[in-house]
């Protein structure tokens, strides 16, 4: 693998912190924090290139909520500022990380979505009858931070940008362990961490079916006891070179008659169902939503975008019957259906 160097002034130039906070103000809700930053922006970029170019930058404190959907996560949010110099860093590393990618890898990669990786999975069950469906247990807490800084030194030898890297990374998690969930930054180098295991599989073992959405792995074949030796390979790889562990409860091997559950959907060779409990979860969204309108929190036309997404989502998908009953009817609750 070709190491980059000599690309750390690309993170600190003004043009490309313009473009981070342009990034990072799209998906933040506009409160004091966010309002005072864009009130003195050119400073706020200048005065962030300066600790950035002279190494004075130091990562903030982060701020933790729970959400419940459909598990209970800790979400870490970062100081606005923060989540500027994520955007400006994850832009530079990117390209370079675009061509070491595997084909096949699909979470927070451009036009690499979830549906993407559905269409993938379908077209690996048409021609294999045997999958294995496994992901990681606890995936961003097990994050080592001294594998992952090596893993990212074996691409990038610019020490400086190194240095910044390692600062973000030992910013979060506990006893040189885990990636704060929630930070553009912990979303790309838990992509980067499971690289080297992505070609092992494809290059060592010569996988040609294999699908990764972040730490969800599906594995295709046609020879049950070949899947069956599979799965001992790759938990004594994962356990000896990045220490992580399979969610055991997760980990099945079946046919493809029986579908594949991938990513909110039930894959078959020749259909894609919604799941029936994604589809309650969005029920659930939906009357939330319609209180809200009804109290004056939410706007009709938010509301109205909101609905929208849902009958896009459907549309991807044999959903006919649902999307039938989605115009007819008023209440979103009779959606849900047998699917």
């Amino acid at each position: 693998m070709q190491r980059i160097g000599n690309i750390f002034h690309r993170v600190y130039t003004f043009e490309n912190l313009l473009f981070a906070y342009k990034k990072a103000r799209a998906g933040t809700k506009m409160n004091d924090e966010t309002a005072a930053f864009f009130f003195h922006l050119e400073k706020e970029l200048h005065k962030l290139s300066e600790e950035l170019k002279s190494e004075t930058y130091e990562p903030g404190i982060y701020t933790f909520f729970k959400i419940y959907d459909p598990k209970e996560r800790l979400i870490s949010v970062a100081p606005f500022r923060d989540r500027v110099v994520h955007h400006a860093l994850v832009g530079t590393l990117e390209p370079y990380y675009e061509r070491c990618f595997i084909y096949d890898s699909y979470a927070t990669r451009k036009e690499k979505g979830t549906h993407k990786a559905i269409e993938r999975a379908q077209q690996f069950l048409r021609t294999n009858r045997w999958y294995l469906k496994t992901d990681i247990d606890k995936y961003f807490a097990s994050i080592d931070h001294e594998i992952l800084i090596k893993i990212i030194s074996g691409k990038i030898k610019d020490k400086t940008l190194l240095r910044l890297t390692e600062k973000i990374i030992r910013n979060g998690g506990q006893d040189g362990k885990g990636l704060p969930i929630g930070n553009l930054t912990s979303q790309f180098f838990a992509n980067v961490y499971l690289n080297p295991f992505d070609h092992f599989v494809k290059e060592e073992l010569q996988i040609r079916h294999y699908i990764r959405y972040m730490d969800d792995f599906v594995f295709f074949d046609n020879n049950k006891d070949q899947i069956k030796k599979l799965k001992k390979v790759i938990v004594e790889y994962l356990r000896r070179h990045l220490n992580l562990e399979l969610k055991e409860s997760v980990t099945y091997i079946n046919q493809r008659i029986n579908g594949l559950g991938f990513l909110g959907v039930r894959v078959f060779p020749n259909t894609i169902r919604i799941k029936n409990e994604n589809l309650r979860r969005m029920v659930k969204r939906y009357k939330v939503k319609k209180m809200q309108v009804e109290g004056g929190k939410l706007s009709e036309e938010k509301f109205i975008e909101s609905i929208n997404s849902y009958y896009a989502l459907f549309r991807n998908y044999n959903t006919f019957q649902l999307r039938s009953r989605l115009i007819q009817c008023k209440e979103f609750q009779s959606f849900v259906i047998p699917l």
